[in-house]
């Protein structure tokens, strides 16, 4: 494997170059690098970390970093499978993070995510189904678990059906009362225990 640091190739199998590197680079203040890539032997990126919001590689295609949800000046982490693509990634910012890791075509299949500013906020995790294999670029997963806690709605657990609507919903509100709902395909509840 080799690593890629702010354009200059750390070739060579051996750790002891490596660390020479790294302390050469330490030793000189004006080599500092945003972004540090791991590629292997084929030159394909595997791992991307980056303190600007990087490209996104997806079915072989670069986009842009515009096309990429999170702040422009995060700390991201970005997991890459054989062929380059995107498998999942770590964004870390001042009010929160977020880990994923994807289905093929870049579809989050787990999501779990932080967010607080000022006492307010919460956090969550996402376990979308997965996609159809067959739909190509520009699917979405379809979300069948949610659970997550915030200042606004307390702590929630909803499990959805194939559509992605909520089905049963268990819930202690911001108030501390617990609630358990079934509902419909259309939202409305058809059942409460409370």
């Amino acid at each position: 494997m080799a690593a890629t640091a702010g354009g200059a190739l750390l070739a060579g199998g051996t750790a002891g170059a490596a660390e020479s590197a790294a302390g050469s680079a330490a030793n000189d203040k004006h080599q500092v690098s945003p972004s540090f890539t791991v590629v292997d032997k084929r030159g394909r990126q595997r791992f991307l970390l980056d303190s600007r919001k990087p490209p996104l590689i997806v079915d072989g295609q670069t986009y842009p970093p515009e096309r990429r949800s999170g702040p422009e000046n995060g700390s991201y982490l970005i997991f890459n499978d054989e062929t380059g693509d995107e498998k999942g990634g770590l964004l870390v910012h001042p009010t929160g993070g977020h880990i994923a890791f994807d289905y093929p075509h870049a579809v989050d299949g787990i999501n779990l995510s932080l967010s607080a500013k000022d006492g307010v906020g919460g956090a969550g995790l996402t376990i979308n189904g997965i996609p159809d294999p067959d739909a190509g670029p520009g699917v979405r997963a379809t979300p069948r678990a949610l659970f997550g806690c915030h200042t606004a709605f307390g702590a929630q657990l909803a499990l959805c059906d194939s559509q992605g609507r909520p089905r049963i919903v268990l819930q202690v509100d911001e108030n501390d009362r617990p609630t358990i709902k079934i509902l419909d395909g259309d939202g409305k509840t058809v059942n409460e225990l409370a």
